[in-house]
């Protein structure tokens, strides 16, 4: 189908420095206050709504309605993953993840987390355990005590810090410096099993923009090179593979409103009710909040200008 492209208005300041007459110049001053970096913008081809839960975030639909994105300003963000309550398996848990106070009251949206870890389909380490092996070569969710969330792969654009809490493994990635990773050869189970044993599936995935953004993607019923050309479409240049299957992808805004939190999933197709991630889940997921310092987001997968390009749910 054909893509409409809409202009985003991103707001910039330009500062112009002029030079003083004569042979000397002036003494810069320094300023008073750190400077901040500016609120990225969401950016064509696909059609960018900011969401009120929060100006750093944007939601965008495309074919038809079964495909639908969350972009996120990781300058203005912070994420918290909370392990789930049977997956990933033998996870340890502290006291602030059994107590949803801990993340709802700042909750401005969230998202579902990775397969099963009897899947072997990539390793998991939370807060000092190494619950199965980190691989290299595997598309990798790290995120630290900053708050800040990593993209990439293993052992070449990421590697453990001190300050990593939680490192998320899922299969080689799915877009890799803008270039789709599906091949004509790939079987049935080559991007996670499907019910049934088909191509067709629920699926999500997160990518990360040249400019650092970070894109979440929920896809209805959408082959592996559909999800990973639709991420593309929306300007990641790298994505990793999230869950999939029936209701286990999942991902949702929230607004604070008089003293209560009304959440919202950003696609009609996701099969479950926001409060899913108010509480302890079954599954690890992701929970976002507005930063109170913002910070300047990196990204080694990150690497060039993205390309426009026409993408099909399938």
């Amino acid at each position: 189908m054909r893509h409409r492209i809409t202009n985003v208005i991103g707001a910039g300041v330009v500062a112009i420095a002029l030079a003083a007459c004569g042979s000397t110049a002036p003494t810069p001053t320094a300023p008073t206050t750190p400077r901040q970096p500016a609120p990225l913008a969401p950016q064509p081809p696909v059609r960018w709504k900011r969401s009120p839960a929060s100006p750093y975030l944007a939601v965008g639909t495309t074919n038809h309605g079964y495909v639908s994105f969350l972009w996120m300003d990781p300058t203005h963000l912070q994420y918290r993953f909370i392990p789930g309550t049977q997956w990933p398996e033998g996870s340890p848990h502290t006291k602030a993840d059994r107590r949803p106070s801990s993340w709802t009251s700042t909750i401005v949206a969230a998202f579902d987390g990775g397969f099963k870890l009897t899947d072997h389909t990539g390793g998991y380490y939370y807060r000092g355990h190494e619950v199965s092996p980190l691989r290299d070569g595997l598309a990798s969710l790290a995120v630290r005590s900053d708050g800040s969330l990593h993209l990439g792969v293993w052992g070449r654009d990421l590697h453990m810090t001190k300050d990593t809490i939680a490192v998320r493994q899922n299969l080689p990635p799915i877009l890799d410096n803008g270039v789709v990773q599906t091949s004509p050869s790939d079987g049935p189970n080559t991007w996670g099993h499907a019910i049934r044993n088909t191509l067709w599936a629920n699926r999500s995935a997160l990518g990360v923009t040249a400019d650092g953004a970070l894109i979440f993607i929920f896809a209805h019923r959408a082959s592996p090179e559909g999800l990973a050309r639709e991420l593309r479409f929306a300007g990641a240049r790298f994505g990793m593979v999230l869950d999939m299957n029936g209701t286990w992808p999942a991902v949702y805004v929230y607004q604070h409103t008089g003293g209560h939190i009304v959440g919202k999933a950003i696609n009609a197709y996701v099969g479950r009710p926001p409060s899913s991630y108010l509480q302890p889940y079954s599954k690890d997921f992701i929970a976002v909040r507005e930063r109170t310092t913002p910070a300047t987001p990196t990204s080694a997968a990150a690497t060039a200008t993205p390309a426009a390009s026409g993408a099909t749910n399938g």
